[in-house]
């Protein structure tokens, strides 16, 4: 460690390198500010001096400071080669944007001198290269930044034994002090025991997906959490209604883009949410003249300006009322002019379109194509009743309508922002209604379904996987409490929960009120803290417990608010591993430095605990860590070249097994493992034609008896029974609120409630704003917020249009405070022409910095702002809920990249 120390002391980079985005870096270790380097692979401008530009010199700078230049000549020393002696590794990129791209590092004496992206072979459409975007880029300050927790640690004033001893008060307060691992691991151990032993086991609280659950399921079961997160109300069982699981990998591959006429971007922005090599798949439609390209969404955003969109604008949280609108105006355009609905598909694969093909004992006798014309309430959901809701112009709905006809070939793709809003439960089954009106399933140049992540654009089985670890399976939890996400703090706080879903695991039933006491929590896998709403209830919580432990590589913001903390390694540190989820391209990474300072892996750390818990790990992981990564190379596949069968993916022989130390046999694959962890990536090369690819739902347009769907008909359910008992018997909406089919409900926050009487058109309420959260390409949800090159690069605004804001006398640049009935952060003011009026915009994921005096958060958090209020499943409402916003008369706020880190020096 101090040979690598005296390397970074040694290094003179710039920051300004990163900026122009050629360049990588090496980011400080021991609480130095220092970046690194030149061009990724080039040596042509060594000879300068490191961290300037031709003909200038820079001097070094502290955060926020400009440098200084100068064209004035410059001495250079000799010429220095300082790849001399280096070695490229393949590195993880592994947070959740979900781009999966490939990322590699140079190591030269125990450091990081350079950094790239994908150059293992040349790039074009077929077979393209899988770049990093900037988050990829910055990696490096994931694994050297000076804010990396270097030693176990523990609250100065918190002691084991509960009671007196806790001082839970000052969580987030108290100073730190260093521990030992066996202080540690000892610790830890007695306080789980002696929480479990008092109060039995569900007084145990953690995430299902952690290592620590191992611990909580051997002793006999924990409390969790559930909460819809990332996909919204398509975390419903949707394939009761004919969808696959989150409505995932059943649009069209890449290939077939060109094929479209029109492609939808609906509530997404993948040039921001999953960036790197996602956008380039779109980015070849664009090249066909004739495609047109929608984005639907209350911004105009980064991905509607790289296609040059036309912008369908709907308010956040509206969009039930905006497609109901467009199924009545493709009704009226039909019966008009015809050629827009395709009858032929609604009668052969759906049912409850209509009267005439409703499913056999429909409980209720009514129908979609009935409810949209207005004959229950007397209200037709035309183009002017919509537009009142959601905000979008009457012309745009029409022109919308007829644009989604079924003699153009229509791409209808998603991402989930419109499916994170309260009373969204219908949007699945609507969204899906839309395309099949138009018959925009199983054609090429027809598709509807997710662009989510690295699906979007390219949906499809997967051409390369990766083997199994060779584990045995987890311990279950022999509990079900779980907690609901947008109330969990609640719960904790008040003793009650309604434990009547499990979204993961596509579990739901009726209202069932049980009793929670939840006395600790160990947080290994998540950032569950931060990313929940009821953010300031959330810290309440913490401050609630006997014992509150963490794994972190930073002070992140459970770790504030924890008694012990771990230091955790980051992916760079482990053995290795993969990042699935590209349908053409398989990652693997492989270790780049050894475990920096005190740091352990997530599995080392839970088997220190178990061992003083007397609990047999080997139980859990019989293997090494190493065996496990062995175990999934060799079981990688690839599909054949007929596209029929997969077969094994790496060539293994003997003296790989030998010189890994593992277990394991010989075998014949498509490459050389050396080569395989050298490059990073195995990619399959597409070509025109090829017998890879994808048309979603082809097999079942071309035999619907053969290959039936998923729901009880084997057919698209616009009509389903168990869709509207489901929701109305789990206790969050009123009894009837929800029908069989799609209709329009309104929400207990959102875009009525911005009125005071809730009638739209009324006087305004105290909250007349509705807040959305879009992701934010300087963050991965939470991650990387703490990134100062990130920081720099990319502020933390909060979106205005500008009209309102110049009403209140904002201007860009302000400090802002937006405020509700849950809470009030600030933020710095960006006015702009291309968000709707009403609508306010805070990037989801910066880290709490709460002012418990003033009580608002400097770091203005969302999740601070999004309150504990629920509907229908209990979807977390992240995109719509109420707020108001102001001038700040206070302490305005410095750019971030002037806040001091969070490191702790012990």
């Amino acid at each position: 460690m101090s040979h690598l120390i005296d390397k970074l002391l040694d290094a003179r980079f710039s920051r300004r390198q990163f900026l122009k985005g050629s360049a990588v870096a090496t980011a400080a270790v021991a609480g130095l500010s220092l970046t690194a380097c030149s061009k990724e692979s080039s040596l042509s401008d060594t000879s300068q001096a490191a961290g300037t530009t031709a003909g200038t010199t820079a001097a070094p700078t502290t955060a926020g400071e400009s440098v200084p230049e100068t064209t004035a000549p410059v001495e250079h020393s000799p010429i220095v080669n300082p790849e001399e002696g280096g070695t490229w590794v393949s590195a993880a990129c592994w947070h959740n944007c979900a781009g999966r791209c490939l990322n590699k590092v140079m190591v030269k004496d125990g450091m990081v001198i350079r950094q790239k992206t994908d150059d293992t072979h040349e790039d074009s459409y077929e077979y393209m290269q899988q770049r990093a975007c900037l988050r990829g880029r910055a990696q490096q300050q994931q694994c050297f930044g000076a804010d990396r927790l270097k030693y176990p640690m523990k609250r100065k004033s918190w002691q084991p034994g509960g009671g007196e001893n806790t001082h839970g008060e000052l969580r987030g307060k108290d100073e730190w002090e260093r521990i030992s691992w066996e202080e540690a691991f000892s610790m830890v151990a007695a306080e789980i025991k002696r929480v479990a032993d008092t109060y039995g086991t569900d007084s145990l609280m953690t995430r299902t997906g952690s290592c620590g659950k191992n611990i909580f399921a051997m002793l006999g079961g924990y409390t969790s959490y559930a909460d819809t997160t990332s996909y919204g109300t398509y975390c419903f069982n949707v394939d009761k209604i004919g969808l696959p699981p989150y409505d995932l990998n059943k649009a069209n591959d890449r290939m077939d883009l060109k094929n479209s006429e029109t492609i939808v971007f609906y509530g997404g922005n993948p040039a921001w949410a999953s960036a790197g090599s996602r956008t380039y798949n779109f980015l070849q439609a664009k090249k066909n003249k004739k495609t047109q390209f929608i984005v639907v969404g209350p911004s105009y955003n980064a991905t509607a300006s790289v296609f040059e969109a036309k912008w369908i604008r709907v308010r956040p949280g509206t969009d039930t009322a905006f497609l109901l609108g467009v199924a009545y105006e493709m009704l009226a355009l039909d019966e008009s002019q015809g050629g827009i609905i395709d009858w032929d598909f609604l009668n052969t694969y759906t049912v409850g379109f209509d009267a005439d093909h409703m499913p056999e004992g429909a409980k209720l006798n009514e129908n979609f194509k009935d409810y949209v014309l207005g004959a229950y309430d007397e209200t037709p959901k035309d183009a002017a009743w919509a537009s009142k809701i959601c905000g979008t112009p009457e012309e745009d709905i029409k022109w919308y309508a007829n644009e989604m006809r079924k003699d153009k070939a229509v791409s209808i793709l998603h991402s989930y922002a419109h499916a994170r809003n309260r009373n969204a439960e219908d949007i699945p089954q609507l969204y899906m209604t839309i395309g099949c009106m138009g018959g925009h399933f199983g054609k090429p140049g027809h598709s509807c379904g997710a662009m989510y992540a690295s699906d979007a654009g390219n949906s499809g089985p997967r051409l390369v996987k990766n083997g199994g670890a060779g584990l045995p399976a987890a311990p279950t939890n022999a509990s079900d409490l779980r907690l609901n996400g947008p109330t969990m703090w609640k719960s904790v706080l008040e003793g009650k929960a309604n434990n009547n879903a499990d979204y993961y695991a596509a579990k739901y039933t009726a209202e069932d009120i049980r009793d929670v006491n939840v006395k600790m929590v160990y947080w290994d896998a998540d950032a569950r803290l931060q990313t929940s709403p009821d953010l300031v209830n959330g810290i309440k919580a913490m401050r609630s417990m006997e014992f509150v432990c963490c794994n972190a590589q930073f002070l992140t913001t459970q770790a504030k608010y924890s008694d012990i903390v771990m230091p955790v390694t980051t992916e760079w540190e482990r053995v290795g591993g993969f990042l699935t989820g590209n349908r053409e391209a398989l990652f693997v990474y492989t270790q780049v430095v050894e475990p920096l300072y005190e740091s352990k892996t997530d599995q080392e750390i839970a088997r220190g605990i178990m061992d003083q818990m007397g609990l047999n790990a080997d139980e859990i992981w019989p293997i090494s860590e190493k065996q496990q990564f062995f175990n999934q190379i060799a079981g990688c596949t690839v599909i054949n070249a007929e596209g029929t069968d997969y077969v094994p993916l790496v060539t293994i022989t003997q003296a790989d097994i030998d010189e890994w130390g593992v277990e394991g046999a010989p075998q014949d694959g498509v490459v050389e493992m050396k080569k395989f962890l050298s490059d990073g990536v195995y990619q399959v090369a597409r070509a025109e034609g090829d017998n890879y690819g994808y048309i979603g739902y082809q097999d079942f347009i071309e035999d619907p008896a053969g290959h039936p769907l998923s729901s009880e008909s084997g057919k698209f359910e616009i009509y389903n029974d168990w869709k509207a008992d489901t929701l109305n018997a789990m206790g969050y909406s009123p009894a009837g609120t929800f029908k069989p089919y799609p209709s329009y409900t309104v929400a207990p926050e959102g875009y009525e409630t911005t009125f005071k009487d809730g009638v739209i058109g009324g006087e305004p309420s105290e909250y007349p704003f509705l807040v959305y959260n879009p992701h934010y390409l300087r963050r991965s949800h939470s991650v990387f917020d703490n990134c100062p090159w990130l920081r720099e690069t990319w502020p933390n605004p909060v979106f205005l249009n500008k009209e309102d804001a110049a009403a209140k006398g904002i201007q860009t640049g302000d400090t802002v405070r937006v405020y509700n009935a849950h809470g009030s952060i600030l933020r710095t003011a960006s006015l702009t022409g291309i968000i709707m009026p009403g609508c306010v915009g805070v990037p989801h994921g910066s880290w709490i910095d709460y002012d418990e005096e003033k009580q608002v958060d400097r770091g203005g958090a969302d999740n601070v702002l999004c309150g504990p209020v629920v509907s229908g499943m209990g979807v977390t409402g992240y995109n719509n809920y109420n707020c108001n916003y102001e001038k700040y008369d206070g302490e305005p706020l410095i750019p971030d990249v002037e806040k001091p880190q969070r490191i702790i020096e012990l």
